[in-house]
């Protein structure tokens, strides 16, 4: 068992030794957009370039917040998109079946992030369906949604 922690070691060792570039620092490479949501509301660009974008979620409101991050579907105008967000309902038809969810308590930072190679001419819809108590309407009929934009 010595020698296998032995060997481990010094296999490890030379990927810290060496001149060739490590993965970590493709990292620098990532932008970061922060999305504030308050009550009821979103904070977060409307437009962002292309590229790989790390999303944190920080809640400053006084209720628990979700965000679901998705794709719109190239076929849905920026016009329609903000429809079905206003409407607070997104049909399935419309969006990318794939997505992510971040969800954050009052004065809380979600401990993960969400990693998307953002392209140009997306369009990424934010929408919290959370509720303040069983039987209280969807956080999205206070208007808690947002559009996001991929321009270069």
């Amino acid at each position: 068992m010595v020698i296998r922690s032995a060997i481990g070691a010094v296999l490890f060792l030379p990927a810290f030794l060496s001149d060739s570039p490590m993965p970590i620092q493709q990292a620098s490479s990532i932008r970061h957009v922060t999305i504030v949501a308050t009550d009821y509301a979103y904070q977060v660009p409307a437009v962002v370039p292309s590229g790989m974008t790390a999303f944190r979620f920080v809640n400053r409101g006084t209720h628990p917040h979700e965000v679901q991050l998705f794709r719109f579907l190239p076929s849905v105008s920026a016009k329609a998109a903000r429809a079905y967000l206003t409407a607070g309902n997104v049909p399935d038809s419309a969006a990318d079946p794939s997505g992510s969810v971040l969800i954050a308590y009052p004065g809380v930072t979600a401990h993960e992030e969400v990693l998307i190679p953002l392209v140009r001419g997306e369009r990424y819809a934010l929408m919290c369906e959370f509720r303040d108590a069983p039987g209280k309407p969807r956080h999205t009929t206070f208007g808690m949604v947002a559009l996001l934009e991929v321009r270069p």
